[in-house]
């Protein structure tokens, strides 16, 4: 396979998200720039407003949460392609019109606030994203909906702007409506949007700005495609076929054999099952973000990941001179669990650095009823401090070896696929990013749970 094959292969596997406020661009240029790669489009807020035109349609108060959210899980939301161009339908309806008037657009924003509803939704964008090659636009699908997607970009434009283009469209479906009513509708939505406590707009950390105030669609189009094309590229030097990979390349000796024996252990003794071994075929460094369950957890992730890794351990293990020589052999780095200090945070970005893997159990502790406990600030902090890509990894069973062994409870790793981080992201409010690339993270692992229990 040429270079250019290659690399249209990786175009073709690619999740390129687009989030943005209402206005600023996003559906049109989504659209064209899907035709114009050959990719899904994938409109997510026609998906909404498709929920609240059911709500509205069957006479149901957008304020009643139990009601809509009921709707939500009843109705079949799909997309067909008509004259080459994806049209969304209702229980089988054409309803692309009927879900641009004002109505819809003035009640959109509450219904889609509630939970279960953005939990239906986001389970049927993921069906259709999961083999990639899809081209999404909303307002977190960047962060919420696909936070793996390779390409992640923000569009903004200017309020004048957003009016005069939300005003075109509404003539388009022969609806007049004055332009100051456009204006308050599109402020209210954001202010909606933004406030709301769940999945508000936000920007991802490491998406990419780009203003469409003064960019002609065309341009909008032309700067994403030169984004997607670079990252394309760069993801093609890295990419290893099937078969071409050797797990054990970078391996020391001893830590190889040990990796073998262990992974063989748990394989046969307690049946330990591996999946998604396939999203790190990548010629690059991690950090892996796993659940905690028990003083195992680093032995089995540990030997479920094909390549050498550094590990962070609370400094209590480190007590016992005999247990803190082996532990280091195998890389551990201890940590006071409550937060990371200069030294350990030093010796993690120099291992970053340097090109090895780092395993990090972002809870803190253990969790005893196997729920995930929120993850701390520190992960968040490494990953945007060193640009280093993040794979969220959920062990179950190994709180329960036991019952592993009688096959009663199954012993799985689920790798998911990596975040990645712009190494060209600027940061505007630091805190935010590192809390809101946790929570991204977080979310993932819970999709990794919904995933194994299902």
């Amino acid at each position: 396979m040429n270079r250019e094959q290659k690399i249209r292969e990786i175009v073709n596997s690619l999740v390129i998200t687009i989030d943005g406020p209402a206005g600023s661009g996003k559906s049109t240029t989504a659209s064209l720039l899907a035709e114009r790669l050959e990719l899904t489009y994938l409109d997510t807020g026609a998906m909404y407003r498709a929920v609240t035109y059911a709500v509205l349609r069957r006479g149901i108060d957008p304020e009643d949460e139990v009601a809509v959210s009921a709707v939500a899980g009843e109705i079949n939301v799909e997309f067909r392609k008509i004259d080459s161009m994806p049209v969304i339908f209702l229980d089988g309806k054409n309803v692309e019109n009927e879900i641009r008037r004002p109505d819809v657009s003035e009640n959109v924003s509450l219904v889609s606030r509630y939970v279960k509803v953005r939990e239906a939704m986001v389970r049927l964008q993921r069906r259709v994203g999961k083999r990639g090659g899809v081209v999404v636009e909303g307002r977190d699908t960047g962060s919420i909906v696909f936070p793996y997607a390779q390409v992640k970009i923000f569009l903004t434009a200017n309020i004048k702007e957003r009016v005069k283009r939300r005003q075109r469209q509404l003539r388009a479906m022969g609806v007049e409506q004055c332009i100051d009513d456009i204006k308050d509708n599109i402020l209210q939505r954001d202010a909606i949007d933004s406030g709301r406590a769940n999945s508000p707009l936000l920007r991802p950390p490491g998406s990419t700005v780009v203003d469409t105030s003064e960019l002609s669609i065309d341009g909008q189009v032309d700067a994403i495609e030169t984004l997607i094309r670079k990252e394309a590229e760069r993801l093609a030097e890295r990419k290893l076929s099937k078969g071409e990979h050797d797990p054990f390349g970078k391996m020391r000796l001893y830590y190889r054999i040990s990796h073998i024996l262990v992974r063989s252990v748990f394989k046969l003794i307690f049946g330990l099952k591996i999946s998604g071994e396939e999203n790190l075929l990548y010629r690059e460094s991690f950090i892996f973000a796993s659940n905690h369950l028990s003083y195992a957890d680093p032995l089995i992730v540990g030997c479920a990941l094909n390549r050498e890794v550094w590990f962070l351990a609370k400094k209590e293990l480190f007590r016992n001179r005999l247990f803190a020589w082996l532990i280091r052999t195998y890389h551990a780095i201890p940590v006071d669990r409550d937060e990371i200090d200069r030294k350990t945070l030093k010796i993690v970005l120099d291992t970053l650095k340097s090109g090895e893997s780092v395993l990090m159990f972002p809870e803190g502790t253990r969790s005893r009823n196997g729920d995930l406990h929120p993850l701390k600030d520190g992960l968040g902090f490494i990953a945007l401090l060193s640009r280093i890509s993040v794979v969220p990894v959920y062990v179950t069973g190994s709180n329960s070896l036991l019952g592993c062994a009688l096959r009663r409870k199954k012993l799985e790793v689920r790798i998911g696929p990596p975040i990645r981080i712009d190494r060209a992201y600027i940061q505007e409010d630091k805190k935010r990013d590192y809390r809101l690339l946790g929570s991204m993270i977080f979310e993932e692992l819970r999709m990794l749970k919904r995933e194994t229990e299902a």
